[in-house]
């Protein structure tokens, strides 16, 4: 007891002395480094120890070497005189941070990065050595920011090096703090996407295993141990991802009585096989030609045409890919809402509900025929463009998340939009009309997103084809959408099976904003894919004004007189300031798209060059087309490519696995996308040896792939 209470006395000691020792402080907003020098003098020619000691805001965190399956290590940036080094920063061992559906690792609290400078021998005993560190990190919480910033100081040198005894404690905590270097025989075995890692001591009772290859194991599975048969060690049974093990497993192991580093041998998986040198950009160009004529006649699961369909059979695919739209999640809230402001008109004359309805149409109809019009202009202006080419743009997509949002904040009642997107009262039935001209165009703006069964092929059709063709195209597609609410606004009897109107209206009105949010959520997750993590702080100062100005302009609804005006004029001056700081994302240049492979290590970033090469292999390939906007893409991934047996299938069938991604503009993936007819993602195709290219369905499972990839 004597001994712990010295010792706690020592580090309140250590710990005061200490930050009068500091060599300097990083300050952001989340986290602060504090710089501590071991030595009180440095001989030239020896090292000096660094202790960056890290605090974290309270429900923040940070992340270790692997940052698990998201996020990105701390870096520091040594700036030194000639002849100076420093050596690689060390972790202490790390905490699993879950983030459901992810598993991340990292620190959620205090914690203390060590390296070491070597001052040259050349420089002057006497002399200040002179030192600048970078430090940059991620920070996270619901969000990630990342954050950093400099700091400079001397290194003490002489002719004699002295350790400084005011933090020294502090090093030794630090140093407590890093894995041991463990030196025992550790041992792994790999059995289908199981891994099964022997190690010769420790308890398993609370082991963890932290892998320094972000591909190893699966991060998010349940890591269990029970001891070796033997009784000597254990053996930690863990989730193999998606990976390739080389014949070793380097990590941390972190027990109830410590950590270490160890590093596990064992048989390595088999290779892949070896790219071919990519031929020629003439020979790509040739080999690519022939997809056009190859589009096939048929998907497995929905008939699809060549590039040379008829207009009657693309009118009717036009037709029911819009009908199927309205099950999309991204239109399905829309029509909600637009069935929940009919119940408001149950008792209207039927000539009031034919007129809602026609409105309604005629909004979905004018959209279509803009967007018709827009994707024809660009495509005889030499642009690569396909469906759903407005959310390529930070312009569109920034304006939409704040336009979305301020929707969402009328439903919930913090303001009322005078011809709204989203009136469904009866309070003001002179702008129904005018209101659902409305709703149909934001049903057309959301619906982009999606791409339906049947539709694919229609568009891909009408782009290519003359004007009147593709106006004919989407405006069937218009009326397929806008189809069921029309139907349902024409039907006789709606008053007798409509519940009556009542204050469950606004309750249910208020609930239907939340779908809005998470949509004005996911537009801003898109442009930060579009054009970084920067645009995120102008997009969300633009969302708090919106907030606000939607609070007053509730005020200036609800008030009287001088409040009135003065409200309604606030307002207008926070619009202008939400718009001004917006401006900057609106005007990003979307980033040069690159496949991150590291986001599917199953899968080779696509190229018409790589594909080229494996066709000319007969290798059997599977390219899957899709964009971090497209929803329907999302699902797939989530349903069947994230399924560990998505890997077994490619492995059991030798299939070669392509990932284009089209999230940002691509003129190559555009013209993969049109050589099969088709003008939007999802879009998967398979290319089997010696046999021409199959269009796979849109909505997948994997018993149609594994039907499709055994053909």
């Amino acid at each position: 007891m004597l001994r712990r209470l010295a010792l706690v006395l020592l580090a309140l000691v250590a710990s005061t002395t200490a930050y009068a020792s500091s060599a300097g402080k990083i300050t952001a907003e989340h986290i602060s480094a504090k710089i501590l020098v071991q030595n009180a003098v440095t001989r030239p020619g020896d090292a000096t120890g660094i202790a960056i000691r890290h605090k974290v805001a309270e429900g923040w965190h940070t992340y270790w070497l692997n940052p698990g399956d998201s996020g990105e290590p701390p870096i520091a940036d040594w700036r030194l005189p000639e002849g100076g080094t420093a050596e690689a920063l060390r972790f202490p061992t790390p905490e699993r941070l879950p983030y459901p559906p992810l598993m991340n690792f990292g620190y959620g609290s205090p914690f203390t990065l060590l390296a070491a400078v070597t001052v040259p021998e050349s420089w002057p005993a006497g002399t200040p050595y002179p030192v600048t560190l970078q430090m940059d990190w991620l920070v996270c919480s619901e969000i990630c920011i990342p954050e950093g910033g400099s700091v400079s100081f001397d290194i003490a040198t002489g002719p004699q090096t002295e350790v400084d005894s005011s933090v020294a404690f502090t090093f030794m905590q630090a140093e407590w703090a890093l894995p041991v270097e463990s030196d025992a025989d550790a041992t792994y075995s790999r059995a289908d996407s199981t891994i099964f890692l022997s190690v010769p001591f420790g308890s398993p009772e609370g082991a963890e295993f932290f892998p320094v290859a972000w591909d190893a194991i699966e991060h998010v599975a349940e890591q269990t141990a029970v001891e070796a048969a033997d009784g000597e060690g254990m053996v930690l049974k863990l989730s193999s991802g998606n990976g390739r093990l080389d014949g070793t497993l380097r990590g941390v192991l972190k027990t109830k009585d410590g950590s270490w580093w160890i590093t596990a041998t064992g048989d390595p998986d088999p290779a892949p096989a070896a790219p071919s040198p990519a031929p020629a950009a003439g020979e790509a160009v040739g080999a690519l030609a022939p997809l056009a004529a190859a589009a096939p006649e048929a998907a497995s699961a929905a008939p699809i045409g060549r590039a040379g369909i008829d207009l009657p059979r693309a009118l009717l695919f036009a037709f029911l890919g819009g009908l199927i739209l309205n099950l999309m999640p991204c239109v399905f809230p829309v029509l909600a809402l637009k069935a929940l402001g009919l119940i408001a008109h149950a008792d209207a004359p039927f000539s009031r509900r034919a007129s809602i309805g026609a409105a309604y149409t005629a909004g979905i109809l004018v959209s279509f025929a803009v967007l018709a019009g827009l994707l024809l202009a660009l495509k005889a202006g030499g642009v690569a463009v396909g469906w759903g080419f407005q959310l390529q743009s930070p312009t569109f997509v920034a304006i939409m998340a704040v336009i979305v949002f301020a929707v969402g904040l009328s439903l919930s009642g913090v303001f009322e939009i005078g011809a709204s997107l989203t009136r469904i009262g009866g309070r003001a039935p002179r702008n129904g009309i005018a209101g659902s001209f409305a709703t149909g165009a934001l049903a057309t703006i959301v619906a982009t997103p999606c791409t339906a069964p049947f539709m694919a092929v229609a568009i891909g059709v009408a782009i290519a084809a003359s004007p009147l063709f593709a106006f004919a195209v989407f405006g069937a597609l218009g009326l397929g959408l806008a189809t069921p609410f029309v139907a349902i606004s024409l039907m006789p009897g709606l008053a007798r099976i409509m519940p009556k109107p009542g204050i469950w209206m606004v309750r249910l009105k208020q609930v239907l904003a939340f779908p809005l949010y998470a949509t004005a959520a996911w537009l801003v997750w898109v442009l930060a894919q579009l054009i970084g993590i920067d645009a995120l702080l102008p997009v969300f100062a633009a969302l708090v004004l919106i907030a606000l100005a939607a609070w007053l302009l509730g005020l200036a609804q609800r008030g009287e007189g001088r409040s009135h005006r003065v409200a309604f004029a606030s307002a207008i001056v926070v619009i202008a300031g939400a718009l001004a700081a917006l401006w900057p994302a609106t005007m990003a240049t979307p980033t040069q798209s690159v496949m991150r492979v590291s986001a599917t290590p199953l899968g080779e970033a696509f190229s018409p060059d790589r594909l080229a090469a494996l066709r000319d292999e007969k290798r059997s390939v599977l390219v899957n087309v899709t964009a971090a906007w497209c929803i329907t893409c999302k699902v797939n991934e989530r349903v069947v490519f994230d399924d560990p047996d998505f890997a077994k299938l490619l492995a059991d069938k030798n299939v070669t696995y392509l990932v284009a991604d089209w999230t940002r503009r691509d003129p190559d993936i555009t013209r993969f996308i049109e050589s099969f007819g088709r003008a939007g993602v999802p879009l998967y195709v398979h290319f089997a040896p010696d046999a021409e290219p199959e269009v796979l369905p849109q909505l997948l499972t994997l018993s149609k792939l594994e039907a499709a990839l055994g053909s």
